[in-house]
């Protein structure tokens, strides 16, 4: 996600200042809970001049284990019933700020199929985002700001969201979109399989506009008051972009793509939700760009479809959606990649911490990632060459597709792929926190 500024950041733990950057929400594993979750069904209302949000969620789930009790989260927003399987339970409580425990009328059996349902309403928390124009947006990463979610288990799920906002306003979301009759202000989005940390709602004054790929698949781009001058030009390029991507990463791996454009301040970041990213900053035209438009959706390759498992996997997202952008100017502009690497090594040799650790395990990498790692991914192409570099990329994302990924796994994938021991490569330039040696920092044709 593009980040502005570290007060931009609510909930993703990163950010810094200055020039345009992304962080994809990582994931942290969790303990299953006893059970996994196979659909979320959310209806919410939504007030955007009193930022009331009332909702009815139903969770559906098959047991791991037997439960006597159970937990999902939900932060701030107060609730006022819960059922499973349409009978009222024991007890629920709040602990924590967000852990809802529910104990069912009865236990539930292991491989049991059940159903809860919740009733809440309030004003959400952090991660629900005002936007200048009025409206809000729910920050990816944070899905229990606003529906009761089994948050940070790697569970995914079908979701399917009603969404009920005044006349004039409109609500989008992840997926594809259903039916809208004329003069409604009910909308419904579908995603059959997605991790809730992957998924927004956006509610806003949107003028919306829906087309399509040349293979059908259903584009929807949403423009909040004042940005469709700036920013539909970006969103034009859509389709020419997911034919790049994909030319580079494989097929694109959902049913459904778009753009969000909404202002939430000059520093907000872009979030790339599955299938639509979001930009919260889409006013500010100096970081509002086609390289972040490109970025974003690089996203649904590297860090949606193949999720990095944990925050220290998180070059697995940021590294590569960097160097998309890269490949872009390369094929669009005729960047010069090897000039650019030369010019960007020699201009760092002397700054430590540019050359910190790519990957350490337990430890997100820092903010060098955006900056070291697309360096580092042109030397891996240097030293494996184009064709192979070729398969690795594209390799990657399709036999990963749906499922969470870690560093150590991409590096044997690498080495299978090339055909070659880069066991020297990948300590040199990802685990290592000094300058590599000069057979990898000019691998190839790279000279100095």
């Amino acid at each position: 996600m593009l980040a502005l500024s570290a007060t931009a950041l609510v909930g993703a733990g990163m950010g810094f200042d200055g020039s345009p950057r992304t962080v994809t929400a990582a994931k942290t594993s969790a303990s299953d809970g006893g059970f996994d979750v196979t659909g979320y069904d959310i209806t919410m209302d939504y007030r955007p001049d009193t930022q009331a949000l009332r909702g009815v969620t139903v969770v559906s789930a098959k047991a791991t284990s037997a439960l006597d009790d159970f937990t999902l989260h939900l932060n701030k927003l107060t609730v006022h019933s819960v059922t499973v399987d349409s009978s009222s339970v024991k007890s629920f409580s709040r602990t924590g700020e967000k852990d809802l425990v529910i104990v069912p009328p009865t236990t539930i059996r292991r491989g049991a199929e059940f159903r809860v349902r919740v009733e809440y309403d309030g004003t959400p928390g952090p991660g629900w985002l005002p936007t200048e124009s009025g409206g809000a947006t729910a920050f990816m990463g944070n899905p229990s700001t606003w529906f009761p979610v089994h948050e940070d288990a790697h569970d995914q799920a079908a979701f399917h969201l009603t969404a009920k906002v005044p006349d004039g306003w409109s609500a989008v979301s992840v997926g594809r979109g259903g039916p809208l009759r004329p003069g409604s202000t009910t909308f419904r989005w579908t995603v059959p399989h997605v991790d809730p940390a992957n998924v927004a709602v956006s509610v806003d004054r949107f003028s919306i506009e829906r087309s399509a790929l040349a293979d059908g698949t259903p584009v929807v781009n949403a423009y909040a008051p004042g940005l469709k001058k700036t920013t539909k030009p970006l969103a034009d390029r859509l389709p020419e972009i997911i034919e790049f991507l994909s030319g580079k990463f494989g097929r694109y791996p959902f049913r459904a793509a778009g753009n969000v454009f909404l202002h939430v301040n000059d520093d907000g970041p872009a979030t790339a939700p599955q299938t639509r990213p979001v930009y919260m900053g889409a006013g500010n035209t100096r970081f509002m760009t086609l390289d972040a438009v490109v970025h974003e959706q690089a996203h649904q390759w590297y860090g949606i479809s193949a999720t990095a498992r944990g925050p220290e996997d998180t070059c697995l997202s940021e590294c590569f959606a960097t160097y998309a952008t890269w490949l872009w100017d390369e094929a669009k502009n005729g960047a010069d990649l090897d000039a650019r690497y030369r010019e960007q090594v020699n201009a760092n040799m002397g700054d430590a911490d540019f050359w910190k650790e790519l990957y350490r395990p337990g430890q997100a990498p820092g903010i060098n990632m955006y900056d070291k790692g697309p360096l580092a991914l042109h030397a891996l192409r240097r030293q494996v060459g184009d064709k192979a570099f070729q398969r690795l990329i594209e390799q990657w994302p399709q036999a990963h597709r749906g499922g969470y990924v870690d560093w150590p796994q991409f590096e044997r994938f690498a080495e299978k792929t090339a055909r070659q021991d880069l066991t020297g490569f990948f300590n040199a330039w990802f685990r290592n926190a000094t300058i590599p040696p000069d057979e990898y920092l000019w691998p190839g044709p790279l000279n100095p």
